[in-house]
């Protein structure tokens, strides 16, 4: 799928996800041998959402450049969306998952991962590869978005893109209107695959996938993750009854909020 086929953009909690016929996915490891790029080819970006295509169900990365211009979506596995989703919210888990082993083995040999690189694509898939620098040896390593990304995160490595394929595959990112803006958040339907993975159990509620920097939201406590619920003890269907509490014009609002498998309540101040 090129951008020129997406039919149109659905903003959830900051991440646009594309509903069209097809999509372009991930490789299974192993497939292709590695690449090496010249920096100048390369264009560094930023995790800007992890959400579900509506119209599939499909786990949604969507990566952006610097400028928050455009994004490119890579739609992977559930599996490796809990582990980003893990990442990005700082859970730890009591026993040693894949990409955490993988990542005790690299510290126990005194290798660190330098960066990850998406590289290109090929029949509709993403490839990539894991760059890991020991003493004074660089080895890439042949690799999935998906991982790839983990462990990046994992090391707080700096994520890359082929410019070409950045270039072919990214989509414009559109400005956000309302209320949203102006306190400072992006909301996401909560799909029921999503919560199955968020482990949410609940038909309502919609998450908040990003949080302004500096906004009203950040200020009342409202972190990337985390799913609202109820608020004045009504239930939250959708982004659309969400929004709607934020502009009834009450100056302070009772939320209820699932964040990292507990319930909190927080005092919203819309206004």
């Amino acid at each position: 799928m090129t951008p020129k086929k997406t039919k149109k953009l659905l903003a959830v909690i900051g991440l646009w996800l594309v509903t069209a016929t097809c999509s372009y996915a991930e490789t299974p490891a192993g497939k292709s041998a590695p690449h090496t790029f010249e920096d100048d080819a390369l264009i560094r970006v930023n995790i800007h959402q992890l959400g579900v295509d509506p119209a599939n169900q499909q786990p949604v990365v969507s990566l952006s450049d610097p400028e928050k211009k455009r994004i490119m979506l890579i739609w992977i596995g559930l599996p490796e969306a809990r582990a980003i989703y893990s990442e990005l919210q700082g859970i730890e888990h009591e026993r040693p998952l894949t990409h955490d082993l993988l990542a005790r083995v690299i510290n126990k040999v005194n290798g660190k991962i330098k960066r990850i690189v998406i590289t290109h694509t090929e029949d509709n898939v993403f490839y990539a590869i894991i760059v890991i620098k020991r003493q004074e040896t660089v080895v890439e390593i042949d690799a999935r978005p998906s991982d790839s990304i983990v462990m990046a995160l994992k090391f707080k490595a700096p994520i890359f893109v082929s410019r070409t394929v950045f270039e072919k595959m990214s989509i414009p990112l559109e400005p956000q209107e309302g209320i949203e803006v102006e306190y400072g958040l992006t909301l996401q339907e909560l799909t029921p695959e999503l919560a199955k993975y968020l482990s949410f159990e609940s038909k309502n509620g919609v998450m908040v996938s990003a949080v302004q920097k500096g906004s009203r939201a950040e200020k009342d406590g409202i972190e990337t993750g985390d799913i609202i619920m109820e608020v004045d003890e009504r239930a939250i269907e959708n982004a659309l009854a969400m929004k709607d509490a934020l502009t009834e014009g009450k100056p302070t609002l009772s939320a209820k909020i699932f964040r990292k498998s507990r319930f909190l309540i927080i005092t919203l101040r819309p206004r």
